[in-house]
């Protein structure tokens, strides 16, 4: 008699046979193979030698030692002396506020950018998402995005603030992005998207203190910004929020929609550095000063313990806080901006040295030196980070190309090799939840890869060192890659 474990054997049996037969398990063909490639594991830094990647439908379906049989493809490529890693991720851009985001999506993905989290929506770009609408070709993935940015402006009352995340949610946004927010607003805010299921992220004012704000936040954007966050570092923290409680800082006062009101906010949103009063820097110098590496471990635990990410934007704030620097006119990369976005910029530069006494040109720059040492903190202390270049606007920012900046920044701060690249690839996948589909190279996940010339984990520049990328499956060699730059020149 045959037992019914037996039967379900045997029908097993003849269905593999089957297949086997048919060729799909045993001699697939694949649509891409990568041959003889170095596979790294972002999650250890075990490197595997050797080894061929099938790759079909945009997912990767086997991966094994070179010359494995049954592994057929109707694409191949000789990675033979290359390294592959899982494709870069920028987890804090805003590509899709360009008038046409296609140039800019081109720069992206031709620098190994294989997805982002855009950060800044509308109820325009929510609903063109739902459309299909932003599925470009030529580009990364676009993993989340919020609905507009919370601001008091938006939403001036406690009531209204809750009103706009509820209408967030309706439009399917996947976060709520938040700048600017009085201490009231700014919990409304975290309560109702907490209610709402909604992760929550993104700048806090100087009245939310840190260690209150990591409770409620998924996400902390730029470290604070500037003081906000490392003032829960200083020996002096009480001290100087007694004395920031009596001061008074008037929001600029921006028109609605008016042509100057427009070209006044892109001003304010490129170089915000701009806008610092006296009293900032002073508040600046008493943080570097009272800087406390004990205490600031005490928040990096706190962080950890409420499971708060950070998304540094080095770039982001060293272009903010060094605007004046020459170099940054000199960068080849500036011919991708458009001309007015460039003479803006340049201005913006001339604007900052004339502005900003040089002492306090200074006080920014130390400052900077202890968002760097900062950074390598929270990293050794196990504080989960995010690579984020914040391109989209942001003074001297180019898209793509500032990403690789900022992996040589974090490197500059202290990062190992292995940890910057965990910084755009593996920590994007957990911090998104989806672990499953992207992250690492692996059966199963999601075929965007990024193929190097030369060992990530030796150095950070290696990163820089694009042989090739794959994205959805689809293989864009050097050459490719230029093309999508050139055509991205304005």
């Amino acid at each position: 008699m045959t037992t019914r474990p037996h039967r379900i054997a045997a029908a097993f049996g003849l269905v593999l046979f089957s297949l086997v037969g048919r060729g799909t398990l045993a001699a697939t063909t694949a649509n891409l193979v990568l041959d003889n490639v170095t596979v790294v594991d972002v999650k250890d830094g075990r490197l595997s030698p050797g080894m061929s990647i099938a790759i079909t439908q945009g997912k990767i379906t086997r991966i094994a030692p070179r010359a494995s049989p049954g592994m057929q493809a109707q694409q191949r490529v000789d990675a033979t002396g290359q390294f592959v890693v899982p494709g870069y991720l920028d987890m804090h851009a805003h590509p899709l506020n360009a008038p046409d985001p296609r140039p800019t999506l081109k720069l992206m993905l031709s620098n190994g950018i294989t997805g982002y989290r855009q950060m800044s929506g509308s109820p325009e770009l929510l609903r063109a998402r739902r459309e299909g609408k932003l599925d470009f070709a030529d580009a990364p993935a676009l993993l989340a995005m919020p609905g507009t940015i919370l601001t008091d402006a938006l939403a001036p009352t406690t009531d209204a603030v809750k009103a706009e995340v509820r209408r967030q949610k309706a439009d399917g946004a996947d976060f709520i992005k938040t700048v600017g927010l009085t201490r009231k607003n700014f919990y409304a805010a975290a309560e109702e998207a907490r209610a709402q299921g909604l992760p929550y992220a993104g700048h806090m004012n100087m009245d939310v203190n840190v260690r209150e704000a990591a409770k409620a936040m998924r996400a902390i954007e730029h470290l604070g910004p500037l003081e906000v966050m490392l003032l829960g570092c200083s020996r002096d923290e009480a001290p100087i929020r007694e004395a920031l409680s009596h001061v008074h800082v008037e929001p600029p006062q921006i028109g609605p929609g008016t042509p100057a009101a427009q070209a006044m906010l892109a001003r304010i949103i490129a170089s915000p550095s701009m806008m610092t009063k006296p009293h900032q820097f002073q508040t600046m110098q008493r943080v570097i000063d009272s800087f406390d590496a004990n205490k600031c471990g005490e928040l990096a635990r706190e962080l950890i313990q409420d499971g708060t990410w950070q998304a540094p934007t080095l770039i982001r704030l060293r272009s903010m806080e060094t605007a004046d620097d020459p170099a940054w006119r000199s960068d080849p990369n500036l011919r991708f901006m458009p001309p007015p976005v460039r003479q803006m910029w340049n201005e913006l530069g001339v604007q900052f040295a004339q502005r900003i006494a040089a002492p306090d040109r200074e006080v920014y720059r130390r400052f900077f030196a202890l968002q760097l040492r900062f950074t390598r903190l929270l990293q050794d202390a196990g504080v989960p980070l995010l690579a984020g270049s914040d391109m989209g606007g942001s003074i001297w920012v180019v898209p793509g190309f500032s990403l690789h900046q900022e992996f040589d920044l974090m490197g500059e701060a202290g990062l190992t090799p292995l940890q910057v690249l965990q910084a755009t690839t593996i920590n994007g996948a957990r911090f998104l939840r989806r672990e499953a589909t992207m992250g690492t190279v692996e059966a199963g996940k999601n075929a965007d890869l990024v193929l190097l010339d030369a060992n990530p984990l030796q150095d950070v520049a290696n990163l820089h060192k694009l042989a090739g990328v794959v994205r959805a499956g689809r293989y864009y060699p050097a050459p490719a890659l230029h093309r999508l730059q050139a055509q991205a020149l304005p």
